[in-house]
């Protein structure tokens, strides 16, 4: 959430190239990741489909921006407890299509946001310096 500070729906729609995913695009994505490990610790079978994976940004308002901005804090808090209501013995399972165990799924977690939050700051710096605003 920190990287997103600052981060304005028109900068979040933005495309720093046409084949690569916009930051209001990985914020669904990292959105539908953390459900999807979340759901699939607690046991449940979850299949991604291509809008799952990348849901689709259809309003491109500011109050939309912040309602996708509450729903990843909401869901980073979801697998949060989850993570630390998941008995010790439960995090070698085996669980999902991928045969991961939970704990791997939990780190994976971590990772994949991670992995994106560096993609947002490299988006965010330029898209600051073409907008010509000040950075945050």
């Amino acid at each position: 959430m920190e990287v997103l500070e600052g981060v304005t729906a028109e900068m979040a729609v933005e495309r720093v190239l046409p084949d690569v995913h916009s930051i209001w695009e990985l914020v669904h994505h990292i959105t539908a990741w953390l459900e999807i490990v979340r759901r699939r610790a607690l046991g449940e079978t979850v299949d991604v489909a291509a809008e799952m994976n990348f849901p689709p940004v259809t309003d491109r308002s500011e109050g939309a921006w912040q309602e996708s901005l509450t729903r990843m804090q909401k869901t980073e808090e979801a697998l949060r407890t989850a993570i630390l209501t998941t008995d010790e013995s439960k995090l070698n399972e085996v669980v999902g299509p991928t045969n991961s165990s939970i704990y791997v799924l939990f780190h994976g977690a971590v990772q994949h946001s991670l992995y994106h939050a560096g993609q947002i700051i490299l988006m965010k710096r330029f898209l600051t310096t073409l907008m010509k605003t000040p950075p945050r």
